[in-house]
């Protein structure tokens, strides 16, 4: 392990799926006086480095790692802990482990939320082109380059299911396969250095075991929770639920989720998740929903 005694012990992750509470856990800590924290610090070092994973690219750390060294030391020179929540870096856990001592904190959150949060984002919008579908994916054109690198898609024969799946169904297989990856990292690292909490479950009394748990003295009071709390960040509207999906979308994600739904103890078939809560629309905004609905269908069918 890398030798920085300034370093060992004052750093740590939160990771994730993204849409699963990272930023609203990077607002929290904040707030808390000896500790520098930011949310998604650098995202194209970041997305080049889980693109490399994700595919297993033969490509060296250090400069990945070099730069987050310096991000890091930066941070100590004015306080005690450096914390950095980014979904982007969910499967660089064994590298930062090693170089930086680092604990991480493993944010799950319920995969039809995260999903139909990710539908508003236009995750999987356009098919991607890909001719051997055995080597890494070549770029493909997003709204920004680090998009790219950190929207994945899987390999070999999966790729060729994966292709004709609704939208859905593709994030689904991204909910189950990035979990399913961190696990198997935490396996490798250490148990005192890694930690999952379910978004569903957060509530002050799990802020203060994620403070202990990196090892910090929190200060942040009941009352400044339960106002972040209230208004958490990057928020969207607008954002559909599972009775917006077709038949097929439900029978994809039932599919795709399955195994780390069980893992986590998450409910997997649709028509057992609970009804989410309904408010009175106008005719304009039932027009809106239907002609996203068919634009997700539309975007969704093969070429």
């Amino acid at each position: 392990m890398y030798k920085n005694n300034q370093i060992i012990d004052n750093v740590g992750f939160a990771i994730g799926t993204g849409r699963c509470g990272t930023n609203f856990l990077a607002k929290l800590l904040e707030l808390e006086p000896h500790l520098k924290s930011t949310h998604e610090r650098n995202p194209l070092n970041e997305t080049f480095h889980r693109y490399c994973k994700w595919y297993d690219l033969p490509v060296d750390n250090e400069g990945f790692l070099q730069s987050k060294e310096t991000e890091i030391l930066k941070d100590l020179e004015k306080k005690d802990y450096s914390f950095e929540a980014s979904a982007f870096l969910s499967v660089s856990i064994k590298e930062l482990y090693e170089r930086f001592g680092a604990k991480f904190l493993l944010l799950v959150r319920s995969p039809e939320k995260v999903i139909n949060s990710y539908l508003v984002k236009g995750w999987y919008q356009d098919r991607f082109i890909q001719a051997n579908h055995d080597l890494a994916l070549g770029y493909q054109k997003n709204k920004s380059f680090h998009h790219f690198l950190g929207r994945p898609a899987p390999t070999g024969s999966k790729l060729n299911q994966w292709q004709t799946m609704t939208r859905v169904g593709k994030l689904a297989w991204y909910w189950n396969e990035l979990n399913f990856r961190v696990i198997h990292l935490f396996e490798q690292i250490p148990k005192e250095y890694c930690k999952v909490q379910k978004l569903e479950e957060f509530d002050y009394q799990s802020y203060i075991d994620i403070t202990n748990f990196f090892g910090f003295d929190p200060h942040v009071t009941v009352k400044q929770f339960e106002s972040l709390t209230n208004k958490k960040p990057n928020s969207f509207t607008e954002v559909p639920t599972i009775e917006d999906w077709t038949d097929q979308e439900k029978m994809e994600f039932e599919q795709e989720i399955k195994p780390m739904a069980k893992y986590f103890d998450y409910q997997h078939q649709v028509n057992l998740l609970p009804v989410p809560k309904t408010h009175p629309i106008t005719l304009k905004q039932k027009s809106v929903r239907t002609l996203k609905k068919v634009k997700r269908i539309l975007f969704s069918l093969p070429t």
